[in-house]
């Protein structure tokens, strides 16, 4: 004996799984990039600043392709972003990049967890 079971609107249940796929993708992006621009003005606050230019020239790149973003200095100009950062024998380490992104870490979770329940209306 054989049953059969046919499922309608199966090609819609796979359209709406592939939509809310892309619904999720979208928030956990759109919560990498608040995280990434918090850690660069987190740092930013704390960056020493003479003429501002180390301040200024921290920029948040966001990779939506992988989900994933850099925080730093990307000027040639502001090779010395990386003394104040890490200090050398004449200037003390001020991690102010070092330190914002370990607050974030603990805060990036809740931020993908609120982005995507939002997103998929929870």
């Amino acid at each position: 004996m054989t049953e059969r079971v046919t499922i309608e609107g199966l090609d819609e249940l796979h359209r709406r799984l592939e939509e809310v796929g892309e619904q999720i993708r979208e928030a956990a992006g759109k919560a990498i990039k608040d995280s990434a621009e918090a850690v660069r003005d987190d740092a930013r606050e704390q960056v020493r600043v003479d003429t501002g230019r180390m301040k200024r020239g921290l920029k948040a790149f966001v990779k939506k392709a992988d989900l994933s973003a850099e925080v730093g200095w990307r000027d040639p100009d502001l090779y010395y972003a990386k003394f104040h950062e890490f200090g050398t024998t004449r200037i003390p380490a001020n991690p102010a990049l070092t330190a914002a992104a370990e607050a974030e870490r603990s805060r990036l979770p809740d931020r993908i967890t609120e982005d995507v329940r939002r997103a998929i209306g929870r």
